[in-house]
């Protein structure tokens, strides 16, 4: 079935069998709000609140003007990072349309956003892999069962799959030089492991919770499958040698 925006325009599908609620829905259940809480506010690291995740697009911003390559690089840098602080707005907003203080001073827990940035092939995979992971969160919150986060996914998901690309481009010029490939297959061993443990483990309780109640459409392992079906080609495609699936992984 099919959710109509206010304004007559914006169409937000809703997966059948769903009840979508709204902000102050007075029929929202009370555990469907907590657990809305604990994907934004504890688990998703954008949040602009969370003065971690500043720190977090401090050192994103340091390293992709620091190693860009030239001006149009750096352009695309100052972009990236001007998106990411708006979803880290956008999810501080949500958060408070819970009634919930988006304030949380607790480091980010995904490992793959303290890996330091040392150079430009590592800004070029944080974008390829990591922000690509986000691309397939954006993807699942499409179809979200609470609106205003479904109402906002669209433009995460553009965003993101903006953030993606801009590796994926870096990549394509990176390879062009044997020894920055050779630097930048290195790296892969560290980035590849650290892409797929992000979808969090497999058998998670609270990952089915959230499928259970709409806030996503499929569970940690199905999400990682198909990130995997979907992005392996394209690293072999650069002529890249990707590590076991399993080698270096922390989150099964």
């Amino acid at each position: 079935m099919t959710q109509a925006d206010a304004r007559g325009s914006t169409k937000i599908e809703v997966p059948e069998g769903l009840k979508m609620y709204a902000k102050d829905d007075p029929a929202m259940p009370e555990e469907f709000r907590q657990f809305m809480i604990k994907l934004l506010k504890h688990a998703h690291v954008e949040n602009n609140a969370n003065p971690h995740y500043k720190v977090i697009l401090a050192n994103i911003a340091d390293a992709g003007l620091r190693y860009a390559p030239s001006g149009r690089e750096m352009l695309i840098e100052a972009e990236i990072v001007k998106q990411e602080v708006n979803h880290g707005q956008i999810v501080a907003n949500i958060i408070r349309s819970l009634g919930e203080d988006p304030f949380y001073d607790k480091p980010v827990g995904q490992y793959a956003f303290h890996i330091p940035l040392q150079c430009w092939a590592d800004v070029a995979w944080f974008h390829m892999l990591i922000d690509r992971v986000g691309l397939y969160v954006g993807i699942e919150w499409l179809g979200s069962s609470y609106e205003p986060l479904a109402r906002v996914s669209d433009q995460l998901e553009k965003d993101e799959y903006f953030h993606a690309n801009a590796g994926l481009r870096y990549l394509k010029q990176i390879v062009k030089d044997p020894d920055t490939k050779r630097e930048a297959q290195d790296l892969l061993h560290k980035w590849w492991p650290a892409a797929l443990d992000m979808f969090g483990r497999s058998n998670s309780k609270n990952s089915q919770t959230y499928v259970r109640w709409g806030i996503k459409g499929k569970g940690n392992a199905e999400l990682r499958a198909q990130y995997i079906a979907d992005t392996v080609p394209l690293v072999q495609e650069l002529g890249f040698d990707l590590p076991d699936n399993t080698a270096n992984r922390r989150y099964l």
